[in-house]
């Protein structure tokens, strides 16, 4: 998750990045050791949205009494870190506040401090990022107050406001840099992360790369400027992929993405029968295209369209395995738009593992 060099204290005054502020006027809906519910917030995702949202969103908490602490990031995996603390300390919702990053960061951070459903807190978002895909996808409320009402519904015991979601794991290898971007692993180690909305590797990888980079003010248009700079020198790659039934396939692709969520890089509808919930990957793969049919993708993704193309497959599985076959380098791998590793790939789905408030 890339974070922007953003005044924190001039959105909310006297909050400071890594500080804990504890608010809200209830001492109900506590733990023994704080309040019951955690916000983690990356105060410079969607160009500053945080210092736009998070107002509304406090009022809302006040007026029906949710005695809670907020935490901003100042750096890349802190959210992880502090969500898994919120864990440690009995927190029963812990909600991040930013885009796909910054819940993918809180995902993390929850699924290593508990390994159990029964011990995680749930999960809940304030979307206020740049692509906040996975909101999209499940339908989030924006409504400041509809989304605190959703919560404190939760925390109340109301079945019908806690949805159980599947996540994705995926091991890899490090490396030094995923395309072209300096991680600074060590190169060779096996590795893994988990995933909330979707992954993959090929063409998206280095799209994402792109898009960390490119200024913000591009908007809505940010992914699909990063796409058409990335077809200029893209070349596509002999892969291949081991399904959950044992059967193998070597295939040429421009990219492979597993998808829980329909929604990534802001909006496109890459997968638009998957569902978070359904037990399944859908794995979409594009086949090898010319540069024309390539740009043609640029706008039918965004309606779902390019599944139309004959170059295009849908496929759904519970794991998948990805490597490379020809010499054209690493097999490079986002997930929720974070640049992790290369090849070889393994994803594994595991069903109902967080459980979401909407």
């Amino acid at each position: 998750m890339r974070h922007a060099q953003t005044d924190a204290n001039a959105q909310v005054p006297g909050r400071e990045p890594g500080r804990r502020m504890t608010e809200g006027i209830g001492p109900q809906r506590r733990t023994e050791r704080g309040p019951a519910v955690r916000f983690i917030a990356h105060a410079g995702a969607g160009r500053g949205a945080f210092g736009r949202r998070w107002p509304p969103i406090a009022a809302a908490l006040g007026t029906l009494g949710i005695e809670h602490t907020v935490e901003l990031t100042s750096r890349a995996g802190e959210a992880a870190e502090l969500a898994a603390r919120a864990a440690g300390e009995g927190a029963r919702l812990v909600v991040a506040v930013g885009g796909d990053g910054t819940l993918h960061e809180v995902v993390n951070g929850l699924m290593t401090a508990a390994r159990s459903l029964g011990e995680r807190p749930l999960v809940g978002l304030v979307p206020a990022g740049r692509g906040s895909d996975y909101a999209r996808g499940i339908g989030l409320a924006t409504e400041p107050a509809t989304l605190v009402d959703r919560m404190a519904a939760a925390l109340d015991g109301d079945p019908g406001a806690v949805h159980p979601v599947d996540i994705g794991e995926v091991r890899y290898r490090t490396t030094p840099t995923v395309a072209g971007r300096t991680l600074g692993a060590v190169g060779g180690e096996t590795a893994s992360r988990w995933f909330v909305n979707a992954a993959g590797t090929g063409f998206s990888t280095f799209v994402a790369e792109r898009v960390s980079r490119f200024p913000g003010r591009l908007g809505a248009y940010l992914y699909t400027v990063a796409g058409l700079v990335t077809i200029v020198d893209w070349r596509d790659r002999l892969v291949e992929l081991g399904w959950d039934d044992g059967t193998r396939d070597e295939v040429r692709v421009e990219s492979v993405e597993v998808a829980l969520g329909p929604y990534e890089g802001g909006g496109m509808l890459v997968a638009p029968g998957a569902d978070p919930a359904d037990g399944q990957f859908d794995v979409v793969t594009i086949g090898a295209v010319g540069r024309l049919e390539m740009l043609t993708f640029s706008w039918r993704i965004r309606t779902g369209d390019h599944l139309r193309s004959l170059a295009v497959a849908s496929r759904r599985t519970r794991s998948l395995t990805v490597r490379a076959l020809d010499e054209g380098g690493p097999l490079f791998l986002q997930a929720d738009g974070e640049l992790l590793g290369r090849d070889p790939l393994r994803f594994d789905l595991l069903p109902s593992a967080a459980r979401f408030v909407w």
